[in-house]
């Protein structure tokens, strides 16, 4: 909703949101290798990294995707919507079980 009432080009995000993964990545990597898990944190995190994302990849359909590209448009904000409803389902799973 913001990129399309403020018109803005979020394309800034994208530093960040590679960088990001970055660190997504390594963590799990190093998670699966010394065999801890990652917590709360880490799914928050991955929250906010997402809401990034969701921004980017609106504003990307605003101004960089042709009309005929409607298909890979809504693909690429179907996986951030996706990661961010996952990761907030494994949040609330985490945080039921503290209780």
């Amino acid at each position: 909703m913001i990129p399309f009432l403020l018109k803005k080009d979020f394309s800034f995000l994208r530093a960040g949101l590679r960088c990001g993964g970055f660190i997504d990545l390594a963590l799990i990597i190093l998670a699966l290798a010394l065999h801890f898990q990652l917590g709360v944190w880490f799914n928050i995190g991955v929250i906010a990294l997402a809401g990034a994302a969701i921004l980017d990849d609106t504003s990307k359909i605003i101004h960089r995707y042709r009309d005929d590209r409607y298909v890979a448009a809504a693909t690429a904000l179907f996986a951030s919507v996706a990661l961010m409803f996952w990761h907030s389902l494994l949040l609330f799973q985490r945080l039921a079980r503290q209780r």
